[in-house]
């Protein structure tokens, strides 16, 4: 059984990439092979769907959609030119061995960066049934809506932490105008069909 057959037999990978440790001692246990895999039109993982590539390095061309109970593993380094998104409430998975690089991120599910973790525009990850576990994350506006993170070192102008109700006159403030309404409230559903058609949330 290859490791990641193992790490799909997990209903979290939180006991594997818990701690810095523990992402080290994960990451030594990878072995990616030579290949260098371009997809050229959106990535998406359907429900349900595991998908599994073991090379050097991953590029989308343009959007990441991961949905409900769909896992996506790449044992390399992950580059998507368009947006990361799992607009959803139940469980997926984002599994990356090397490093991950995207514009914006949108993400319900289970996030883990074994590499440097650098968003150009917004890092959102929500609700509290499950992580995010890297080492650092870059972005320009980090928010853990809900969401405790296990990320060690946040690197972002603005990082925002807290239930909906707290964080969103300031969002308010940060987003284009209009995503966030008087009362501080929002639409994930708005948000990732601003993604998916590579509409910036910040101005």
């Amino acid at each position: 059984m290859t490791l990641f057959e193992k790490l799909l037999q997990e209903p979290s990978l939180h006991a594997h990439a818990g701690s810095a440790a523990k992402r080290a001692s994960l990451k030594a246990k990878l072995s990616p092979s030579a290949e260098v895999k371009q997809v050229t039109t959106d990535l998406r993982i359907s429900e349900g769907q595991d998908q599994l590539l073991d090379a050097k390095s991953v590029t989308v061309k343009g959007n990441l959609i991961i949905e409900d109970q769909g896992r996506l593993l790449v044992a390399g380094d992950l580059v998507v030119e368009g947006n990361i998104i799992h607009e959803g409430f139940d469980y997926s998975l984002l599994f990356v061995g090397g490093s991950l690089k995207a514009n914006n991120l949108l993400f319900h599910g289970e996030i883990v960066v074994l590499g440097d973790f650098a968003l150009q525009g917004v890092a959102w990850t929500y609700y509290s049934d499950y992580s995010a576990y890297a080492d650092t994350l870059s972005a320009r506006l980090v928010v853990s809506d809900d969401r405790e993170d296990a990320i060690d070192k946040v690197r972002a102008p603005q990082h925002l932490v807290g239930h909906s109700s707290e964080i969103g006159p300031k969002l308010g403030k940060l987003l284009h105008k209009g995503l966030v309404d008087e009362e501080g409230e929002w639409s994930y559903t708005t948000l990732a069909k601003k993604l998916l058609k590579k509409e910036e949330l910040l101005p």
